[in-house]
């Protein structure tokens, strides 16, 4: 929640200040990280209050060695991933990162695994790259010109 209010003040004057419209659609550049940041915040309330209230039902998160290994799962790659950007840039990290959940902990077959490790990167660039025209961390590939990203 600290994150999000963070996220929230930081980007409160393109989301609420700016109504003169000389943004296009009349909104400023904040709009979606504020709003955003909202709905995680407001979600993090919920969750926080039905934990103080006790109205949280079942084992506690981390009873015994499988609750740590299960966050140990997701953390450990996502590590890897933050570095692995510098490198492989951001649309093969998570090509390989969806590959890899969807694979590991997913268990769906080698085919979807394929089809997401791909079709999202590609679908992220295009509305990146091409729909928004933001650039993001590109791989060694691109500086070689094999891939576009």
């Amino acid at each position: 929640m600290f994150v999000a209010a963070v996220a929230m003040i930081d980007s409160r004057a393109g989301a609420l200040v700016d109504t003169t419209g000389t943004q296009p659609g009349g909104i400023g550049a904040g709009f979606y990280p504020f709003w955003s940041a909202f709905v995680v915040f407001t979600c993090g309330a919920v969750v926080a209050y039905k934990a103080w209230s006790g109205q949280v039902t079942g084992p506690p998160v981390f009873e015994g060695r499988e609750g740590v290994i299960a966050v140990l799962k997701l953390i450990l790659p996502m590590i890897v991933a933050v570095f692995a950007i510098l490198w492989l840039g951001f649309y093969i990290v998570s090509g390989l990162y969806m590959g890899l959940f969807a694979r590991w902990l997913g268990r769906y077959s080698w085919l979807w695994v394929l089809a997401l490790t791909v079709g999202m990167p590609a679908a992220i660039y295009a509305a990146f790259e091409i729909g928004f025209r933001v650039s993001l961390p590109k791989s060694f590939l691109y500086g070689a010109g094999v891939l576009p990203f």
